[in-house]
């Protein structure tokens, strides 16, 4: 036989398939790409992703599969087989597994979602989603490889596993399917082997649930902290936007504010920047001194913490982030593209509530919980109002004057009964804690409390005020 007649009996999807190794090799990776970065701007925890193109032999041993009746199972392999390009996320949660899969389905056409273990109750559990196409036409450009090899090949299988599914999987799976010692057992044996995966199948369950509840208690899912309907941005205490910083918000005056605010990470491209714009412009945030003033609630760093960032990120997710903890439901209402609300409402979890922590306690009833800088000055509102103007004054902090008030701590007018007077914004939760301890001493008799999250962080003391003794 020569080597032209050996090159004619090759089938044609399999000679096909030989010459794209290279460009299958790249669409794996493209894949991976994807996903990981469809997790992380979800702010999604991922334990591993990979992505692999099927080998020619595999590829060749699986086209020639027969069913029972001895008929071949693929007429068309290039067409109906869909993990020529397979890739699996193991996450740690079952929460963060529908979360992803429902990700994947809302970015992709979708051939096939299903979990295998919901027909088979032996214990396995895991998302096969088999995904024929991307929708969003710019995604397509930034995974050129993959988008083609979709075009191409028509399917794309993505697994999505719990950590304790995934461990669950890859035991049964090395015992069934590759111990030649589990072939050996007698019938029965093997019966009891099975028996110990269903078992261990509950277990899986166990643990998924005790982890779903540990993420609950980090990331509430349904708890709400949306702020009032009609709330302003900046509050009925707080200077007209006049009063501050009135340059207006624009791509570079934008750049210029988050590149010193965040001068050790990478910059943002100026398409992310014109996003965040238009988000703050449907807040009536216009300027950079209403910018400033809606920030200054934040201790340093804290959304950065909470967002456990797992790699090197931008200035502009930083600030997104940040924009997300101070507005929260009306910073993801501010945006008209669905497939950005869902990403907003996905990593809102990690921020919600963790600010809005402090709440004031006085013989009228309790207030609701506000940011450490706002209970401040709800804290020298009531001083003032009770004891007087000159018992709230502390240096650099508190004063009469917008001068008397350190720079850079962007002073606000909190507005009495007694005249107008001026608080520092611009704190670390140190500061302004230490602040709410010396204003709740000079308001004895008050019965005035401050908490934190629940519990008792400051009280005032017993005895007549001033006020009370005139």
């Amino acid at each position: 036989m020569s080597q032209g007649e050996a090159f004619e009996q090759v089938p044609s999807y399999l000679w096909q398939y030989a010459q794209d190794q290279d460009f299958l090799a790249d669409a794996a990776g493209e894949t991976k790409r994807f996903l990981t970065e469809l997790a992380r701007d979800a702010s999604i925890d991922v334990h591993l992703v990979a992505a692999r193109p099927k080998t020619l032999a595999s590829y060749t041993k699986k086209s020639k599969k027969i069913k029972d009746d001895g008929t071949p199972k693929y007429t068309d392999p290039a067409a109906q087989i869909h993990d020529c390009v397979a890739a699996r996320v193991i996450v740690y949660t079952t929460r963060a597994r529908n979360d992803l899969a429902d990700l994947i389905v809302s970015r992709c056409a979708v051939r096939e979602r299903q979990n295998p273990g919901d027909i088979k109750h032996n214990g396995y559990d895991s998302e096969h989603i088999v995904i024929s196409g991307i929708k969003d036409t710019d995604m397509q450009h930034r995974y050129v490889a993959l988008a083609k090899y979709l075009g191409k090949y028509q399917g794309l299988e993505i697994q999505v596993r719990s950590v304790a599914g995934h461990a669950w999987a890859e035991y049964e799976h090395d015992i069934r399917y590759k111990s030649g010692a589990y072939q050996e057992l007698t019938p029965g044996d093997r019966g009891r082997v099975d028996r110990y995966f269903v078992e261990a199948g509950g277990m899986r369950r166990y643990m998924d649930k005790i982890f779903d509840e540990i993420e609950e208690f980090l990331r509430p899912q349904d708890a709400s902290d949306a702020a009032p309907a009609g709330e302003p941005v900046v509050g009925v205490d707080e200077p007209s936007p006049e009063a501050l910083n009135p340059t207006p918000l624009t791509l570079g005056t934008l750049g210029e504010f988050i590149a010193d605010r965040f001068p050790s990470d990478e910059p943002g491209d100026p398409q992310s920047l014109a996003v965040l714009i238009d988000q703050l412009t449907a807040l009536d945030v216009t300027t950079i001194g209403q910018l400033q003033a809606a920030l200054s609630d934040l201790d340093e760093g804290q959304v950065a913490r909470l967002m456990d960032y797992p790699t090197e990120t931008t200035v502009v997710r930083r600030l997104d982030d940040e924009l997300l903890a101070v507005f929260r439901d009306r910073y993801v209402k501010a945006t008209e593209d669905a497939d950005r609300q869902q990403l907003l409402r996905l990593r809102l979890r990690r921020v919600r509530g963790r600010f809005t922590i402090y709440s004031l306690e006085e013989p009228g009833g309790t207030r609701r919980p506000v940011a450490a800088a706002r209970a401040v000055r709800d804290l020298v509102k009531f001083v003032a109002e009770r004891e007087g103007i000159a018992a709230t004054i502390i240096n650099g902090a508190v004063g009469a004057n917008q001068n008397d008030v350190t720079p850079g701590y962007f002073p606000r007018e909190v507005q009495t009964s007694s005249g107008p007077v001026y608080v520092a914004t611009n704190l670390t939760r140190s500061h302004a804690e230490s602040l709410m301890e010396k204003l709740v001493a000079r308001a004895p008799g008050s019965s005035l409390r401050v908490k934190r999250a629940g519990d008792l962080l400051f009280e005032a003391p017993s005895g007549i005020s001033e006020a009370d003794s005139v």
